[in-house]
């Protein structure tokens, strides 16, 4: 039986060619929700460019982008992660974690650029991103 989780991991990867070396050793699949907010978290921010990129031996590829709606959020962004088996013996744990980049644009606030997260087989990671105004005032 398929649970929700399995549901979203079906299908063709989305991912180029010249990414499929990167794929075989992530054979497992995350998922990344992003949720932006303002104001000591008090106020989300829609229509934030959220992008997810990775570093695979000396390039770096762009995954994923998209902005965040009305909530603030970008959600079930799937990913190629370590099989959970992989993570289960000491020796093995976190070895080739899939470590992901996210950057975070939008006009009225400073970016953040490559902040990494780790993604794991089956888990959703949820990704609270708090941003600063631009004009330099602490918020609060």
């Amino acid at each position: 039986m398929m649970n929700r989780f399995d549901n979203r991991m079906s299908g063709d990867s989305p991912f180029k060619p010249e990414f499929e070396q990167y794929i075989s050793k992530h054979p497992g699949r995350g998922s990344l929700k992003v949720q932006v907010s303002a104001a000591n978290r008090s106020f989300p921010v829609k229509n934030v460019f959220v992008e997810v990129a990775v570093i695979d031996g000396d390039m770096r590829y762009s995954l994923y982008h998209d902005v965040t709606d009305e909530s603030g959020i970008v959600n079930e962004i799937v990913l190629p992660a370590c099989s959970g088996s992989d993570n289960n013996a000491p020796e093995t744990a976190g070895k080739d974690d899939a470590v992901y980049l996210i950057s975070v644009f939008h006009p009225s606030f400073q970016e953040i650029v490559d902040f990494p997260v780790t993604v794991q087989d089956r888990i959703e990671t949820i990704l609270p991103v708090a941003l600063e105004p631009l004009n330099g005032a602490k918020e609060g």
